[in-house]
């Protein structure tokens, strides 16, 4: 999925349909705070693959503070492309699944996930007036970490943002101030063991508060 984001991006700032001269480009920093939830369930299997528990929370949130950097060129006088990358990872709280209600029912079994390397390439429409919208396509890796339950396989997932803003120009830079809607495909790990902990995340959401600093050259 990195390699397809990537070929889009250099299709459109660098072939000669959409040439962009540096006139037409502009980069940013964000900072973003967001909160975000899904339903998780983790599936205990014997050591001969016969489902010996399952334990489901719904409705689970957190919250997280992290950083984007992005880039846009210019389709037209309203239109723009872009790409935004968080050099920051998005950390879960520590979930901890109690002796009694999983694993061997001897060891409390804690869990938690970074995502990573979140990448969207996006739409963004902007009124004369400031306002703006995006639509943008999304991947992030997802690095899950335990204690007592053995190593998890990483895996990765795709997604959709939604955003709109409103972008004040000061002169040299602008400012947005905006709010966005994100959604991400199911995801399931395990840690790979032949007595396995299986973890399934869905119905992943998010509301993301964004401000930025944009330079236009």
């Amino acid at each position: 999925m990195k390699k397809i984001i990537a070929t889009i991006v250099a299709l459109v700032f660098s072939t000669s349909a959409y040439a962009v001269t540096l006139s037409d480009v502009s980069v940013g920093a964000s900072i973003n705070h967001g909160i975000y939830g899904g339903n998780g369930k983790e599936e205990n299997y014997t050591h001969t693959g016969t489902l010996e528990t399952t334990t489901k929370k719904d409705g689970a949130a957190f919250v997280d503070t992290y950083a984007t950097i992005f880039i846009e060129a210019a389709l037209s006088d309203t239109v723009s492309i872009g790409v935004s990358y968080a050099p920051d990872s998005v950390d879960t709280p520590q979930n901890i699944n109690s002796a009694e209600g999983g694993g061997d029912n001897t060891t409390d079994i804690k869990v938690s996930a970074e995502f990573e390397d979140l990448t969207t390439v996006y739409l963004l429409g902007k009124s004369p007036a400031g306002v703006f919208a995006k639509v943008g396509y999304s991947q992030m890796d997802i690095n899950v970490t335990s204690e007592n339950a053995g190593t998890y396989k990483d895996t990765d997932t795709d997604g959709l943002e939604f955003a709109i803003g409103y972008e004040r120009d000061l002169g040299e830079i602008g400012v947005r101030a905006e709010l966005a809607y994100h959604s991400f495909d199911d995801v399931k790990a395990d840690n790979g063991q032949t007595d396995k902990n299986e973890i399934t995340v869905s119905n992943m959401e998010g509301a993301t508060a964004r401000i930025s600093l944009v330079k236009t050259f």
